[in-house]
């Protein structure tokens, strides 16, 4: 979360403006959950940020990183039982040809979604509506920080990922894509080789 807003706030002010204005936002220590992530941009640093520049209203992206805490706040909020029940989990086998092509297709119809790669060790299925996206990067400078789920903005959109066995399932939507519903669905894939055993 650090690392997106950071890269939001190098547009407007130099990277270490930008460092020092979160540090002294989150002097009082930093909020744990996306809701409080939320409440201190809106209620901390964008005022801070207003008195530094001649802006009259929080600028898009900043207001889209903002929604997208309120979005995995309320994903939270709905937690609990209605979320156990929810999270059925669905065995993958990014492996086989088949079911990479299937569940591509499946999750390039999620809402907001622009792109979709389902990598395994043997192959892969991309599917991309505009300029296909080298998401193997991310996935191996990840890989490196052990993630298994991970988000954030790229200019205009929004890279969701989950780490699968020896493969990867990526996501690439539009900025304004609930993120929360995202993560919901990427986080109900596991893969078979798990499951079995």
């Amino acid at each position: 979360m650090v690392e997106s807003l950071l890269e939001i706030l190098s547009r407007y002010v130099s990277p270490r403006a930008a460092e020092s204005l979160l540090e002294r936002a989150t002097a009082q220590g930093k909020p744990s959950r996306p809701e409080g992530w939320a409440r201190l941009v809106e209620g901390v640093l964008w005022p801070e940020l207003k008195n530094l520049l001649p802006f009259q209203e929080m600028p898009p992206e900043l207001k889209a990183w903002v929604r997208e805490m309120k979005a995995l706040a309320a994903q939270e909020a709905e937690g609990g039982e209605e979320e156990e029940e929810e999270l059925r989990l669905e065995a993958v086998d990014l492996e086989d040809p088949g079911a990479r092509a299937g569940l591509a297709q499946r999750l390039a119809r999620f809402e907001g979604v622009v792109g979709v790669v389902v990598a395994g060790e043997s192959g892969r299925e991309e599917l991309f509506a505009g300029e296909p996206l080298p998401l193997d990067l991310f996935h191996h400078l990840l890989k490196r920080q052990g993630y298994r789920t991970f988000y954030g903005l790229l200019e205009d959109n929004l890279v969701a990922m989950r780490a699968l066995g020896k493969g990867y399932i990526g996501l690439l939507a539009r900025k304004e894509t609930n993120v929360g519903r995202l993560l919901h669905h990427l986080r109900r894939l596991v893969s078979v080789a798990e499951v079995e055993g």
